[in-house]
């Protein structure tokens, strides 16, 4: 190969063959689609998807299966009870009562104090309104029309 012949390949090439490389990406792409279709089409991929949504459904089955057996059992319930028995402890609690009342408390306080504050800045704005920057006389200097 003559050194013009290298030169002219790593030259940048002419307008042409940016066509070229726009082409050969078109290509590619509809290449790809169509590999990726044939594989979502394909036979091993509709008996992977069958054999997972057999597996899920044996799955789900056994464990809703476990649950009703668990749920029916003594221990089950047992559990149960305990977890009603805690439920009205909680609601029936002294403790809960009192921690109502100290946060509805705390709440109201809370809105009495933001309502004073609302009412202090609007009697200080009423006292002192603000200026309008409008209405401020604002010197002004007359060029001469010698110039």
């Amino acid at each position: 190969m003559s050194e013009e012949q290298k030169s002219q390949e790593s030259a940048p090439q002419p307008e042409g063959h940016k066509d070229d490389i726009g082409d050969e990406l078109n290509r590619l792409a509809e290449s790809f689609g169509r590999a990726v279709q044939a594989a979502w089409n394909s036979e091993q991929r509709h008996q992977l998807e069958g054999d997972l949504n057999r597996g899920l459904r044996s799955l789900v089955d056994n464990v809703e299966s476990i649950l009703k057996q668990f749920n029916e059992s003594e221990q089950g319930q047992e559990l149960k009870e305990h977890a009603g028995k805690v439920v009205e402890k909680v609601r029936t609690s002294t403790v809960t009562a009192e921690l109502k009342e100290g946060l509805t408390k705390g709440l109201q306080t809370v809105a009495t104090e933001l309502q004073e504050f609302a009412q202090d800045l609007e009697k200080k704005r009423q006292e002192n309104p603000p200026t309008d920057p409008a209405a401020q006389d604002i010197p002004v200097e007359k060029a001469d029309d010698a110039g």
